[in-house]
């Protein structure tokens, strides 16, 4: 028996790994991928953590160091003309020369055509086809095995799983290895599937117009079918971990455990019921999509704050993180006592579930009543409630409308105090969580202070606590700040005197440390999108600017400022390989607003090859906007280079709106202040 398992690029699942032979020793391969990608995948951006290229690759490294095989993600199921672009195919080529160089041993596909470029590209990377392929004939079989080679996988479509008299067809007769996703619980035959898939492969790719933006209607309308009916929990395609056996006799070769936007508690449990082949418990715990939202911190732990701010862009309001993580629980049980004949007396071995299910045959229906148990009607019904309050909330557009004006009103009891969902916090833990949150930049704070604090007041209420406590808010922070700086964060929390061994590991620990600061990181990432930094101004943590230029500027009137501004834009418009950096960020604006002196504002218009200015308000063709906000003293120094913007912003002296991810890209420019400002003084 062989087991790929989902990655939650998490370092204390591979320690788990790490410790326990028996367990191990089942384990092939992990699965993973980025949540932004060339292909994009299976699941959207907002449910899986951010991990740059540094994380991934001392990830894997680590999975090898453990004698694992590690499968990269390339089953996007919709890439339109993109896979055809050829500047996106550059970008593809490079991605599987870093893979080679990873030694990652397969690459997951959904795409013929991406298949067939893979392996012309780099042969040596062996294919898994994607169960988005939905390889669900013999012929379909067939087909693939053609384009993957006799060394490549097979994952079947899930929609096979009972389907014995098949399964065995399939397997007699294609010569590549067969592999069977084991704990999926989507609807048997669900209409939602290919859309929703198609979805999710538009809400995890780099190049989407909506860049990621997404609302996952087809999850929740599938929960509302599963929480409203029973019988559809049974009638599902999941494999129950005391059946693996039944499997391994046709010859079956993996078993494909999914779930990578959960917590390492959460896999590791499924992962354990699966290896040991026996779980006596409530199987919705280790089937992913048994329920809609498991655990706030693993959904909150994902991008949720990203996905708030990328809402407000689209006009939609952005409360969305609230609403989901509002979720009540969903505590009814699959009981696996009830089902230890269930695949044996499986009506016709599967072969007729299509064509009989519901209409002449019952089966699953009736053994609905006897292994699913409701511990608490009212708490099913608070839940199914709240399910059909999400689905008419996506159908009737609330999302883009204020809640004034909102058709649905949600069904929990409204909050009147300061709190998220209603649970106190002790003064001293709200203090501390409102100085840890000033680590991350201001542009970036109101969405992760509402992620972070809807969650832990939903944690508490499931620890049974009466309040909100530093412990608990603690290490949630850790948990939940923004990749980009838990380095920061630690620091933060050192400074404090917290002892981080209560919270993480000495593993954990050391890894946190090695990361690059937020500012540090930004500057590594722009320099991996192909822009060109040269030494820049960026503060490593406890370290002093270097201040080579002083700063003589005494512009007391807006005729001297403008004067300044006319040489120092002169200045800048002549340094060389300008054009570079602009093009990537080109069209931008950035209006300067000067908040002790308004009558000093001014704009920065980027052009493909240079860069427009003038005094005031800009009023020009309408182009994605940047708000930089300071006082007159801190611009003249972020001019002038002995102030750096992003290190003042995260000191709450410089406050910058707009879009994140534009932020980012104009990080190389900030080396280019100092150089056009020292030009412009000698002028």
């Amino acid at each position: 028996m062989r087991i790929s398992l989902a990655c939650n690029w998490k370092l204390d699942l591979l320690k788990l790994l790490e410790t326990e032979d028996s367990i191990k020793s089942v384990v092939h391969d992990l699965y993973g991928t980025y949540d932004l990608s060339f292909t994009g995948s299976g699941r959207p951006f907002l449910l899986m953590p951010h991990k740059d290229k540094y994380e991934i690759e001392h990830y894997i490294n680590r999975v090898h160091d453990l004698n694992l095989k590690f499968t990269w993600l390339w089953n996007g199921s919709c890439l339109g003309y993109y896979k055809f672009n050829s500047e996106e195919q550059t970008k593809a080529l490079k991605e599987l020369d870093w893979l080679d160089d990873l030694g990652v041993e397969y690459l997951t596909v959904s795409d013929p055509y991406l298949a067939r470029f893979a392996k012309i590209h780099h042969p040596k990377l062996k294919l898994k086809v994607s169960v988005i392929a939905e390889v669900n004939s013999l012929s379909r079989s067939l087909d693939w095995e053609k384009i993957i080679g006799s060394n490549g996988v097979l994952t079947l479509s899930i929609m096979l799983n009972r389907n014995f008299p098949l399964l065995k067809e399939i397997k007699k007769t294609v010569k590549c290895d067969i592999e069977l996703l084991t704990n999926d619980c989507c609807l048997f035959e669900c209409p939602f599937r290919f859309f929703h898939y198609t979805e999710c492969s538009h809400a995890s790719q780099t190049h989407d117009i909506l860049e990621g933006y997404y609302n996952d209607w087809a999850t929740i309308a599938c929960q509302n079918q599963k929480c409203f009916n029973k019988e559809q929990v049974l009638i599902s395609r999941w494999i129950q971990p005391s059946d693996l056996d039944k499997y391994i006799e046709i010859g079956i070769d993996y078993f494909k455990i999914s779930g990578r936007r959960y917590g390492t508690k959460w896999l590791y449990r499924t992962l354990k019921a699966y290896s040991q082949k026996s779980y006596d418990g409530n199987l919705g715990e280790i089937f992913n999509g048994y329920s809609f939202v498991s655990d706030p911190l693993e959904l909150a732990g994902a991008q949720f704050s990203e996905f708030t701010a990328k809402q407000e862009k689209m006009g939609g309001n952005p409360d969305d993180m609230g609403i989901m993580l509002s979720v009540p629980d969903f505590d009814a049980e699959l009981r696996a006592d009830k089902l230890n004949t269930f695949i044996e007396y499986f009506p016709f071995q599967g072969a007729k579930c299509n064509d009989n299910c519901g209409i002449s045959c019952n089966y699953c229906h009736q053994k609905a009543e006897d292994a699913y148990f409701v511990p608490s009607k009212q708490n099913a019904e608070s839940y199914r409630n709240y399910m059909l309050y999400l689905l008419n909330y996506l159908n009737s557009g609330d999302m883009f409308l204020p809640e004034e004006q909102r058709k649905n009103e949600k069904p929990i009891n409204k909050i009147e105090s300061d709190t998220y969902i209603g649970l106190p916090w002790i003064p001293k833990a709200k203090k501390f969580f409102e100085e840890a949150m000033l680590i991350v930049p201001m542009e970036m704070q109101k969405a992760a202070k509402k992620g972070i604090g809807y969650t832990a007041e939903r944690t508490a209420e499931r620890k049974g606590l009466s309040h909100v406590d530093q412990e608990l808010i603690t290490s949630i922070i850790i948990e939940l700040v923004p990749q980009p700086f838990k380095h920061d964060v630690i620091d933060f929390l050192i400074e404090k005197n917290i002892d981080l061994s209560l919270f993480m590991s000495d593993d954990e620990i050391k890894y946190a440390k090695s990361l690059p600061y937020g500012t540090e990181l930004m500057a590594q990432r722009a320099k991996e999108k192909g822009l060109v930094i040269e030494n820049s101004n960026f503060i490593e943590n406890e370290k002093k600017i270097e201040k080579n230029i002083e700063v003589k500027m005494n512009l007391n009137t807006k005729e001297e400022w403008e004067a300044y501004l006319t040489r120092f834009m002169k200045a800048y418009n002549e340094l060389p390989d300008l054009a570079s950096m602009l093009e990537p960020v080109a069209p931008l604006l950035f209006q300067y607003e000067i908040t002790d002196r308004p009558e000093m504002n001014y704009w920065q218009r980027i052009e493909k090859n240079r860069m427009d200015w003038g005094m005031g308000e800009y009023s020009g063709p309408e182009v994605p906007k940047i708000i930089h906000r300071t006082d007159f003293e801190t611009m003249k120094k972020v001019n002038s280079g002995e102030s750096d913007p992003i290190q003042a912003t995260m000191a709450g002296t410089y406050v910058v709106d707009g879009d994140p991810t534009k932020l980012m890209a104009c990080a190389p420019l900030l080396p280019l202040n100092p150089k056009a400002h020292a030009k412009a003084m000698q002028q």
